[in-house]
């Protein structure tokens, strides 16, 4: 989970003081990498955005609005952030909505930065004026603002971005973890081991365990063919979708990758499961889906599998930021809905 989502990491300094950013340190970071991107510091006002797995400052640029984003030092290589950038780059090329993204005066889109203690790698985007999430699960009613028409337009943007992925496949790879059985759901799963999340007694740790198994066993029998596997932007949360006029524009590809496509299918439907409109915006999100791209009915039912899945990243999560307000959402919330539903799973596969 990255700069834009609603996953907080609550930062905080330490002897490894050159793994920390703070508001302070972030601020002269964010001058260094206004100079490599070709603007005086000194002429640019920035203002603080927002501080979670990425730092974002907004810069008041002569070519206007821009995002810089200061990634959380030890987190990911810059070989890896390239790569989202690469990514994104790719995306934008096939003119998908997606952000533009602004390049430092050497033609990269990452700069590595340091204050003498502290360094991070940053890069800049375009800020799209006007703009708003398409989605908020922070507010009182997580749909609040949402229609069925917008679950459509997600389904058919997936749909294309997949398609790209398949295009891509044995021509092109990108340098990031994958999204495989392992990183989604193993003991070394990407986000963190679902099994070591705290407040689990025995009865829902032996769920977990058994489900896991199933959907091992599952995946490996689903395979990895470029027909239902390549690069998926692994987030792809109404929070990380902006409205931007008329149009939907994909942002935070922090955590893209290698990965099944009906993650990324999944993953929009997650908060929603036990709304009074989930079925309505489930059926809208497949539909669009299916407007670009073919989806048998079995994979349909194979959904159900990744929204498991994804129930087990927000655990993994928590498990290894348990002391931040979003991980003791997680805990008292999401832990007791991934056991259910993780049942639920069993009853039908098992």
């Amino acid at each position: 989970m990255c700069g834009y989502d609603r996953m907080q990491c609550h930062c905080s300094i330490t002897v490894e003081a050159i793994l920390v950013l703070n508001e302070a340190n972030s601020l002269v970071l964010a001058k260094l990498a206004l100079v490599e991107f070709g603007f005086d510091p000194d002429a640019v006002p920035l203002t603080f955005v927002k501080m979670r797995e990425n730092t974002v400052f907004r810069a008041e640029t002569p070519i206007g609005a821009i995002a810089l984003r200061l990634h959380r030092p030890g987190y990911r290589s810059r070989q890896e952030i390239s790569a989202e950038s690469e990514f994104i780059e790719v995306l934008a090329e096939r003119g998908f909505p997606v952000v533009w993204l602004v390049p430092t005066l050497s033609g990269e889109f990452t700069v590595l930065v340091s204050d003498g203690e502290t360094e991070a790698v940053v890069d800049a985007q375009m800020w799209l004026e006007g703009s708003r999430q398409l989605g908020d699960t922070e507010t009182e009613d997580g749909a609040d603002g949402l229609e069925a028409s917008h679950f459509t337009t997600m389904g058919s943007i997936a749909a294309r971005m997949h398609g790209v992925a398949e295009e891509l496949a044995g021509v092109r790879s990108f340098d990031r973890a994958p999204w495989d059985a392992e990183g989604l759901v193993g003991k070394g799963a990407l986000w963190g081991d679902a099994l070591t999340v705290p407040g689990l007694d025995d009865a829902s740790r032996q769920q977990l365990v058994r489900t896991r198994e199933i959907m091992q066993r599952e995946l490996a029998e689903y395979g990895t063919s470029p027909a239902v596997y390549g690069t998926i932007h692994a987030d792809f949360t109404p929070e990380n979708v902006l409205i931007a006029g008329d149009d939907l524009v994909v942002i935070d590809f922090d955590d893209f990758g290698d990965g099944w496509y009906l993650f990324d299918l999944a993953t929009p439907l997650f908060f929603f499961y036990d709304h009074p409109d989930y079925q309505t915006f489930r059926a809208s999100l497949l539909a669009g889906y299916r407007s670009e791209r073919t989806l048998s009915a079995a994979e349909e039912q194979l959904l159900d599998l990744f929204l498991v899945a994804r129930g087990y990243t927000y655990l993994g999560w928590a498990a290894t930021r348990p002391e931040t307000d979003t991980a003791a959402f997680l805990i008292a919330e999401i832990v007791p809905h991934v056991v259910r539903i993780a049942a639920e799973l069993e009853r039908k596969l098992g």
